[in-house]
């Protein structure tokens, strides 16, 4: 296996991370320069648009794990587990993201930075999940490693339509139902949305090269190993 990731790869990615520069930065002019400061909060509710795209992606990288898990399982092809792994690794860092922006938005919105109502509670619980999904996969050394990660990863994945459902399915719920938004904060937080998803796909991308090279690396271990004793000295 060539340590090398494809050329159709490499000029691919070149253009996925040009194309999510450039809507993350076109996406931050629109935030700071054409959505309006909302009556009330003021510029503080302009996080939202950091905060609303971020937890869509986090919803996306861990949907993508699960299919990626179940996958593994039925076929147990490597590339499934790096898809998994690498969804599972990004997808908690823009859910860190979540965890932080979050607090600050309800400082102004609430007047507290944190509150035990149903959708932070059940998504803080998602983030425990993923943080020990990363300890868990790095602690395992035998060859159960990918299946173990896989079942995690199918396991872990019912506390998202928990996370989604949980303003409807609990009362006192300080995240609300539906939002009304302007025309030009409407557009702005879905053109943010489309900015955060494609550096997602960039980001993985990247991640997804380092276990193709991780995998080729441990290839090629394994048929030095295996080699005669003779060829080897040769």
């Amino acid at each position: 296996m060539n340590r090398n990731v494809p050329d159709w790869w490499l000029k691919g990615a070149k253009w996925l991370w040009i194309a999510a520069l450039a809507l993350v930065g076109i996406s931050l002019l629109a935030i700071v320069f054409r959505a309006p400061v909302e009556a009330v909060m003021g510029p503080v509710q302009k996080i939202v648009y950091i905060h609303v795209p971020s937890a869509i992606v986090t919803l996306l990288a861990f949907g993508i794990a699960f299919g990626a898990g179940i996958a593994y399982l039925a076929t147990k092809q490597w590339i499934w587990d790096a898809v998994g792994a690498a969804s599972c690794e990004v997808g908690l860092v823009f859910a860190t993201v979540v965890m932080i922006t979050g607090p600050l938005w309800a400082r102004s919105a609430w007047n507290t930075w944190w509150t035990w109502e149903p959708r932070l509670t059940t998504f803080f619980i998602l983030w425990i999940l993923y943080a020990a999904y990363q300890v868990i996969r790095a602690s395992i050394r035998s060859s159960s490693k990918r299946t173990i990660s896989a079942i995690m990863e199918v396991v872990f994945f019912v506390n998202l339509p928990i996370v989604w459902k949980s303003v409807e399915w609990w009362r006192g719920s300080l995240h609300p139902r539906s939002v009304t938004m302007t025309g030009e904060m409407r557009q702005v937080l879905l053109f943010s949305m489309l900015a955060w998803i494609v550096f997602f796909a960039a980001v993985l991308e990247r991640r997804l090269r380092l276990e193709w090279v991780r995998e080729a690396a441990a290839r090629d271990a394994a048929a030095r190993a295996f080699e005669p004793g003779e060829a080897r000295r040769a």
